[in-house]
């Protein structure tokens, strides 16, 4: 049976990108007592006492998070929340047509919502 090569890809980092790995690195480091081997996440679960991916959920409630603090509108976060997407005006045309309805769709939802909390 004839084994695929993967061809490697090279991705050019910015300096602030390359400060960036070089702080997760540090890290992994402090939290673990050794250096990152070549099956360690990258981004890990702090909460974890083996190096582990950080879970769905942790990513989501760390991305709300900074969401908030950046000043994000709550109708933004909130779409977030629903479809998993993080949507720009420079970026909302690159949604697929499916991506577009699901996050109107989200949008319409929050304004509805508070509209009639506004009303009672």
């Amino acid at each position: 049976m004839k084994r695929i090569k993967k061809k490697k890809r090279i991705i050019k980092l910015n300096p602030e990108m390359l400060d960036a790995l070089r702080k997760q690195r540090e890290r992994f480091r402090q939290k673990f007592g050794r250096d990152p081997g070549p099956n360690d996440p990258v981004f890990f679960d702090p909460d974890s006492d083996v190096p582990a991916p950080m879970s769905e959920d942790y990513i989501k409630r760390e991305t709300v998070t900074a969401m908030t603090e950046a000043g994000i509108s709550p109708v933004a976060i909130y779409a977030y929340r629903r479809t998993g997407l993080i949507v720009s005006e420079e970026n909302y045309a690159r949604l697929s047509p499916e991506e577009r309805a699901e996050w109107n769709a989200a949008v319409e939802e929050y304004l509805k919502g508070h509209e009639k909390a506004d009303h009672d």
